[in-house]
């Protein structure tokens, strides 16, 4: 979101204003100094954010409309919500509808379902009332028509922007890198969650062991309990927990190769990250994923654990195999940037207005 805000501010053309609760404005009248948004013009509404969304969403009400310049041209929400105004057209931004997902594994679960209360509230208006929607994968567009019976043409697919830090982490040799350990490592992030593939991380991590391989696997991110619990009795598995964002590409390009497991994801763009870092990227053939990594990636069944793994030993013996994927990957991930992703907002702020 703040890539995208910050460059739409950049372009000549755009002349945007941040609308955002009082709340988070600090003593000098600006927003906290780590905010990369800090220095841009700011509008606000007095009422606290999180109340004022769910009535937003919820009621449709109170209206924004107040605190906008007579001639706005668009509202646009970078992130999933619903702002009720007649000023002007809205557009917004929706990642997935993974709420209205009836075939998860998770998908009858109690939290589940409430995380689908909350959004039968504001999704389908968001939908028939925004002039235009973003979504980030050709894959999310088409669970919004099949799933909500959202019209085609106003839903705008522009994606997602690999950050410069990971093409600039490319250029090092890994050798040179602090490690999170000697051995090599095949890295995962977005921790060890069921909806992250959790199962399937643990069961290559055993294959792995029984198989004598010396790779390790690396998990970055928040892991729940029960596979934290889990990971204790396996030997090659090491939980970091949250990283930074300044060590993320760092650990990234120090290991053989990244795993994506994940069921389901509206875009997937730690795959691209990987590529950009010069990694080769396994992925899940769930969802989005095989759209976002292409022929650069390799997609495979999360449950196929022999076949995982056999990729995995394979991206670390073989040199040529790896150079392959590394090659493809880096051009692939090259293609994914904010300025193109800026360009695909413009023109439909443009085509729609």
């Amino acid at each position: 979101m703040n890539q995208i805000l910050l460059g739409l501010a950049e372009r000549n053309e755009v002349d945007l204003d941040l609308l955002f609760s009082k709340q988070w404005l600090g003593s000098d009248g600006k927003l906290d100094r780590s905010c990369p948004l800090r220095e841009l013009p700011i509008r606000t509404f007095p009422s606290p954010e999180n109340l004022t969304e769910r009535t937003w969403k919820v009621l449709g009400y109170p209206r924004v409309d107040n605190y906008l310049p007579d001639k706005t041209d668009w509202l646009y929400a970078p992130m999933e919500t619903y702002i009720p105004v007649s000023k002007c057209p809205v557009a917004v931004t929706i990642h997935d509808i993974q709420a209205f997902e009836l075939d998860l594994p998770w998908s009858r679960t109690w939290q589940h379902r409430f995380f689908r209360y909350k959004w039968e509230h504001w999704v389908r208006r968001a939908l028939s009332e925004c002039r235009v929607v973003f979504t980030v994968s050709e894959f999310s567009k088409q669970r919004m028509v099949d799933l909500l019976d959202a019209e085609p043409q106003k839903i705008v697919v522009v994606g997602n922007g690999v950050e410069k830090c990971f093409f600039d982490i490319a250029l090092t040799n890994s050798s040179d890198l602090e490690r999170p350990l000697e051995a090599p490592y095949i890295f995962v992030i977005g921790g060890l969650r069921r909806k992250k593939g959790g199962d399937n991380v643990l069961a290559v991590a055993k294959a792995l062991d029984q198989r004598k391989s010396n790779l390790h696997i690396v998990v970055a991110g928040n892991s729940e309990a029960n596979y934290v619990k889990a990971a204790q009795s396996i030997s090659n598995l090491l939980l970091l927990g949250m990283v930074s964002d300044e060590d993320l590409p760092r650990l990234l390009r120090g290991a053989s190769s990244f795993l994506f497991l994940s069921p389901y994801e509206g875009f997937g763009i730690p795959a691209l990250e990987a590529m950009a870092a010069n990694v080769p990227a396994i992925v899940s053939n769930k969802a989005s994923l095989p759209e976002v990594v292409g022929d650069a990636g390799i997609v495979i069944n999360p449950e196929a654990t022999d076949a995982i793994v056999d990729v995995l030993i394979e991206l670390e013996n073989n040199l040529q195999f790896r150079e392959k994927y590394i090659q493809l990957g880096q051009k692939h991930a090259a293609q994914y940037t904010w300025s193109r992703c800026i360009d695909d907002l413009i023109s439909a702020f443009k085509k729609f207005a």
